[in-house]
């Protein structure tokens, strides 16, 4: 019977363990001349609508963009000045695009933020790295 419970207590760790592992699909993009990552989860990949060049319509407009990285940003200051605005295709996912939404930045301790907003209107801030210097 004890040997029972110390395999249950095994699977149970074991199961949490697996749970908490959700893998990521990392999105390296340059963007002007800022180099930047986000790790977004397949899972959001997977519930955002298809989407294909000239023959179905647009599943998120650029006006629900904006809109989705001001909710985003609802504790800070509303985004005041856009930068820069771009659809791109997700690496290895081949109907699943995202917007890339260039942000200037108030507090500038960034001079910008930059948004991946998928089609479902999820957004994940990406990370800037920074450049080497040479």
């Amino acid at each position: 019977m004890n040997q029972y419970r110390w395999v249950s207590i095994f699977i149970l760790i074991l199961s949490t363990n697996v749970y908490s592992y959700q893998s990521k699909v990392e999105i390296v993009e340059q963007f002007d001349d800022l180099k930047m990552v986000a790790f977004i989860s397949k899972e959001y990949i997977n519930n955002s609508p298809e989407w294909i060049p000239g023959k179905t319509a647009l599943p998120l407009t650029v006006a629900d963009a904006i809109k989705a990285v001001n909710d985003f940003n609802k504790d800070e200051n509303k985004v005041d000045v856009i930068s820069e605005i771009e659809i791109r295709k997700i690496p290895k996912h081949k109907k699943h695009w995202h917007y890339l939404i260039k942000v200037a930045n108030k507090a500038m301790k960034l001079k910008y933020n930059i948004y991946v907003v998928l089609m479902s209107g999820k957004v994940v801030p990406a990370m800037i790295q920074p450049q080497s210097y040479k």
